[in-house]
This record gives structure tokens, C-alpha cells and sequence, in this order.
């Protein structure tokens, strides 16, 4: 079966603002990176977005997606109502932001659209699960594109940080982002995310049975980039804290590169079982 990379695409990059807004929650109670909630929260519904967009070029006529809206049972429905969901509360505290609204009402608003973003990363890989594909069958697929998504998340977080705080110049602005960070839960989130990450791959790619050159390498890709590299960047952060926005944007980089390596992995190990039906045939 084809990679469909409109759907890797879309999976990948929402998941991606969806944990990007987690993040933006977090600090709301945190409060270490005040000034980088309104940019962070921009490039939250700006890549949720773009990720929508993405997953419209997937059908043959666009022009009749509410016909695909029809059904609330079907995945495409809840797709784009966590979507819809996440987009309007991270508009909602924007607005917000900008009215110098509350607190309690910016911490409402932000953990709300949090749990359409964790919802959203999960849901997006939960409406592959069929009978029909044993290689998709599992818990373990959805969980992958969740936890896969995670540590792109963080990291794209700490890469506006970084931008905000510290004008992305020189190692001086680089030590004053990491001090309106205190360099504590981020970092050790990173590093965690990306333990989890490459754990999440391994679990799926395995029980699927990867067969292949493919498979492997993709798994291959999928852990180091979207797992290893976040982790070491987590663990250098507290003691390179002029290197955040680099070392921040390589982990943005590289997590998404290997989230986007995960959501293929699904479609190659169909492969092996397809050629099989069709020999039987």
C-alpha cells in the first residue's frame, strides 16, 4: 500500500500543535515563559492549520467534505471535531491574551483546548485500528502516533521560547532565555518525551512484525530522530543552556522527521500481509 502522505502530514503536524499547546497550558500555571504564550499559541493554530488543510488534499473531491461529516461515527468526524475543538480554544486564548483577560479564565480556556490536543494526537492513529488490517489492529498504533508527537511538541515550545526570550543572538540571550525558563520541567519533559517516544515506536513496529529493509530503516529513523535526539538535547539543556534555541529547533526538526517516519511505518508493514492475501487469492 502507498504512504498517504496527507494523513501523515495531517496526523504529524497536528499532533504537533496539539502538544504545543499543552505546553502553553502548563506555563499558564507554571508562569516561566510569560512572554512566549501569545507566540507559541500563533504557531499552535497556525500549524493545526495547515495540518487540517493537509488532510482536505486526502479526499478525491474536497468540494463534498461535509458529506464526509455526515457520519458522526466514522473517524474523519471526530478527526475534524478535536481539530475544530483544539483551533477554537487556542483562538479563544488568544483573545484572551490580548484583552488581558483572568487568569482562571486563560487556565480554563488552555487546559481545555490541551485535552483536545493529547485527544486529537491520539484519536488521529485510533481510527486505523479495523479488523480487515491485523497489522493496524492494535493500541499500540494509536498510542505510537501520540506519544510520537509529544517531544516535537515540547521542543517546538522551547524553540519559540528561546526566539522570544533571547532574539535567537548570541550566547547572552541564550542564557536569558534559559533563565525565564529556570531550566526544570521543560528539559526533563523532553528527555522523557523522547524515552517515550522511541519506547512507543519499538512496541508497535514490533508487534506489527516488521518484515523489510523499509520497515527498518524507517524504524530505524523514527527512533533516532524522533526519539534519541530529543532525549539528548533534554539531557544537555541544563548544562548547555546557551544552546537552547539550537538545540530546541534540532529537536523540533528531528522529532517531527521521525514522527513522519512512525505514520509511514504503518503502511509499509501492510505490505507483506497484502502480497500475501493476493498469493492466496
Amino acid at each position: 500500500m502507498e504512504i498517504q502522505w496527507s494523513l501523515v502530514l495531517f496526523t504529524a503536524l497536528t499532533g504537533l500543535a496539539g502538544w504545543l499547546f499543552v505546553c502553553v497550558a502548563v506555563d499558564e500555571f507554571l508562569g516561566r515563559a510569560k512572554k512566549a504564550s501569545f507566540p507559541a499559541a500563533v504557531v499552535s493554530i497556525v500549524v493545526a492549520i495547515v495540518g487540517g488543510l493537509a488532510s482536505v488534499t486526502h479526499l478525491s473531491h474536497p468540494d463534498r467534505i461535509m458529506g464526509a461529516l455526515s457520519h458522526p461515527t466514522s473517524g474523519i468526524f471526530v478527526e475534524a471535531v478535536l481539530i475544530g475543538c483544539l483551533i477554537v480554544c487556542v483562538a479563544v486564548y488568544l483573545v484572551l491574551l490580548k484583552r488581558g483577560a483572568g487568569v482562571g479564565a486563560r487556565k480554563a480556556v488552555a487546559v481545555v483546548g490541551a485535552v483536545f490536543g493529547v485527544l486529537l494526537s491520539f484519536m488521529a492513529g485510533e481510527s486505523y485500528l479495523m479488523s480487515a488490517r491485523p497489522n493496524w489492529n492494535t493500541q499500540l498504533l494509536p498510542l505510537g502516533y501520540l506519544l510520537t508527537v509529544a517531544p516535537a511538541g515540547i521542543a517546538a515550545y522551547l524553540t519559540v521560547v528561546a526566539a522570544v526570550a533571547g532574539k535567537g543572538a548570541g550566547e547572552a540571550a541564550g542564557k536569558d532565555a534559559a533563565a525565564s525558563l529556570e531550566l526544570k520541567p521543560y528539559p526533563m519533559a523532553l528527555l522523557v518525551a523522547g524515552v517515550l517516544s522511541a519506547v512507543g515506536v519499538l512496541a508497535y513496529t514490533l508487534s506489527a512484525g516488521a518484515s523489510d529493509g523499509a520497515a527498518f530503516g524507517l524504524l530505524a529513523l523514527a527512533v533516532i530522530a524522533g526519539g534519541v535526539v530529543p532525549c539528548v538535547a533534554g539531557a544537555l539543556l541544563p548544562k548547555k543552556p546557551e544552546s537552547l534555541l539550537a538545540l530546541a529547533a534540532a529537536s523540533c526538526v528531528c522529532a517531527l522527521v521521525g514522527a513522519i517516519a512512525y505514520r509511514c511505518i504503518m503502511w509499509v508493514v501492510t505490505v507483506p500481509v497484502a502480497d500475501l492475501f493476493m498469493t492466496v487469492i
